[in-house]
């Protein structure tokens, strides 16, 4: 009898075990918003002081057998604004969203929508503006917040995404030149840039007008990340881990690592051996005066992230990992533009390294035409510059009459 109840229990055991594991191999895939994958805004005047801004974005269930609900999807809007507006009035911002589907309504009330396995459903948000144009380009951004629920056999989640918008700007003024020896920098101002901007055809607006053949233009590298939209909002797109919860005490306060969430996210970016790895060197060869050989060995991706406040505002909020694609982004500014071109980590401590460059370029000596630092890294809105060397001047030997 004894042995009875105890085979029952261990077939108890071992079948509860096995529910277990098929539980936990479950499909988790996700159900979320893809703001990436969104259309290019359209612009529409309705009136001198009325515009609507719209685009339409994905939300796609990809789990392969179980559905997921929309539940709501609330806008609300952040502006920042260049100046204090003199009357909040004169200038009315709001958004909406409307989902493209059977159940749509006019009211601007959301429906709850279930999204079957691998399907997607398109929702449009509108920004609608309500001043003078004056009023409009005294914003210097607006940050649409998008808060949503999804509901599955999953626990129930609030997800956040934040979507970039820059209206109309005024005339944009260039900063003077900065000449050094034989060499001129122009730093080039632009508009705030966002992942609906490319740099190809930012470098061929801003830059094209004032550049002469033999200039080569230089790009910021965390610019080149955000028109990717290489950003993360902490706690929504990056959830610390173990290693990355304990490593963060070991980086100076100064570095992006020292913050869980900025280790994780070099973490995810070279792999948590490689990781492991950098930290182990870089500290030993610290310990002997050797510093910098934790992102030697961790690689160029785990230097190139930088942490909330590393870049101006509205991206001050952001963690902004490198570029992707860095050399396909370089030649395709050659290839619209005709200008040799470069991606570049410069930094007010007179540390510049390029991240990628066209063949025309002398590495050694731009790098050390970039250690003044000429883009800046606070409000200086100037994500690009013009590196052009003057041909030396050459001192006629006058002859002393007879």
């Amino acid at each position: 009898m004894k042995r009875r109840l105890l085979g029952a229990a261990a077939g108890a055991l071992g079948a509860c075990a096995l529910f277990e594991l098929w539980f936990r191999t479950r499909d988790t895939k996700p159900c979320m918003m893809l703001p990436a994958h969104r259309h290019p805004w359209r612009v529409h005047h309705f009136s001198a002081e009325h515009r609507v801004f719209r685009t339409n974005i994905p939300i796609r269930n990809f789990s392969k057998r179980y559905e997921a609900t929309v539940v709501d999807l609330k806008p609300s809007v952040r502006m920042l604004a260049k100046k204090v507006l003199p009357d909040p009035a004169e200038l009315k911002v709001s958004a909406q969203v409307r989902p493209w589907h059977k159940e749509t309504r006019e009211d601007g009330y959301w429906p709850a929508y279930i999204l079957t396995p691998q399907t997607t459903l398109e929702f449009e948000l509108s920004v609608s503006f309500e001043g003078s144009l004056e009023r409009m380009q005294d914003i210097h951004a607006l940050v649409i917040s998008l808060d949503y629920t999804i509901y599955s056999r999953r626990e129930k989640q609030h997800k956040h995404e934040e979507v970039i918008l820059i209206p109309e700007q005024g005339q944009i003024t260039q900063p003077d030149p900065v000449s050094e020896g034989n060499i001129t920098i122009l730093p080039i101002k632009t508009h705030v840039l966002t992942d609906a901007d490319n740099m190809a055809e930012v470098v061929a607006k801003y830059a094209g007008p004032v550049a002469q053949p033999d200039d080569i233009v230089v790009m910021a590298e965390s610019v080149v990340a955000i028109t990717q939209r290489r950003y993360l909002i902490p706690d929504e797109h990056v959830q610390p881990g173990f290693w990355a919860k304990r490593l963060c005490y070991l980086i100076p306060n100064v570095g992006s690592l020292s913050s869980r969430y900025g280790m994780q996210s070099a973490i995810n970016e070279v792999g948590l051996p490689r990781m492991l790895a950098g930290m182990t060197v870089g500290a030993l060869m610290k310990a002997v005066g050797q510093p910098g050989w934790l992102y030697r060995i961790a690689g160029m991706p785990s230097e190139l992230v930088d942490d909330i406040s590393g870049t101006m505002p509205p991206y001050d909020k952001y963690i902004v990992l490198g570029p992707a694609h860095a050399q396909s982004v370089v030649n395709e500014v050659k290839a619209r533009t005709g200008l040799d071109a470069a991606i570049a980590d410069v930094n007010n401590l007179r540390r510049a390294t390029l991240i990628a460059h066209t063949k025309g370029v002398d590495p050694k000596a731009l790098t050390a035409a970039l250690l003044s630092n000429p883009m800046g890294n606070a409000a200086e809105q100037t994500p690009l510059a013009l590196v052009r060397t003057q041909p030396a001047a050459v001192e006629a030997e006058s002859e002393s009459p007879a």
